[in-house]
């Protein structure tokens, strides 16, 4: 995890040097603030991800996932307006992404985000209802704690250092999402500094 962790860090970092080496003498336009907002964020995060592995401490980890995503689903949804520059005010501003309209009149809520983005990312769409669960009190955190006992009509109760061993498939898949997440971050914000941008 420690290899992947560094691997996602100097992918972000490389694609931040190759921006600004590449805008010598040029303004940063406002949606490049956004951007570097984005990845500082993800680096933090990536960082935490290893301990929370190591520990199995999924009520951390999997809320922190869905934020992996959020930066993801955000920054998608700079290829659904007319005005990129217009959404980057908007956000700078404090105003809410919901509440700021696509090219076709749709209000940029979380699930206009996801059903678009997974017209291209397959995965997003099972992965944004996984870890909603994790966000929002469910069952999830109720069956990490209450599982069926051994013997007829009882259970077993284990909170905290006590809590029953989780399925380790749960911790291998968290580490996917992990890779799919950043590489697609990556590769969306490599192609926006690729193409040519109106300096605000």
């Amino acid at each position: 995890m420690d290899d992947l962790v560094r691997e996602i860090r100097e992918s972000y970092l490389k694609t931040f040097e190759d921006h600004l080496s590449g805008s010598t003498n040029t303004p940063f336009c406002i949606t490049d603030l956004i951007i570097f907002g984005l990845m500082d964020r993800n680096i933090g995060l990536i960082e935490s991800m290893p301990n929370l592995i190591k520990e199995e401490n999924i009520h951390a980890l999997a809320p922190l996932l869905r934020i992996q995503l959020d930066s993801l689903l955000r920054l998608h949804a700079f290829n659904l307006v007319s005005n990129p520059n217009e959404l980057a005010d908007h956000i700078i501003k404090g105003n809410e992404l919901r509440k700021f309209k696509d090219k076709d009149g749709n209000l940029l809520s979380d699930r206009r985000l996801v059903s678009s983005l997974s017209l291209h990312l397959p995965f997003v769409e099972t992965m944004y209802n996984k870890l909603c669960g994790w966000v929002h009190f469910s069952e999830s955190h109720i069956f990490t704690a209450v599982s069926e006992g051994k013997a007829d009509r009882t259970i077993e109760i284990g909170i905290g250092g006590s809590r029953k061993k989780l399925d380790p498939e749960l911790f291998v898949e968290s580490i996917e999402a992990i890779k799919g997440i950043h590489s697609a971050t990556i590769e969306i914000m490599q192609s926006y500094f690729k193409k040519p941008r109106k300096i605000v």
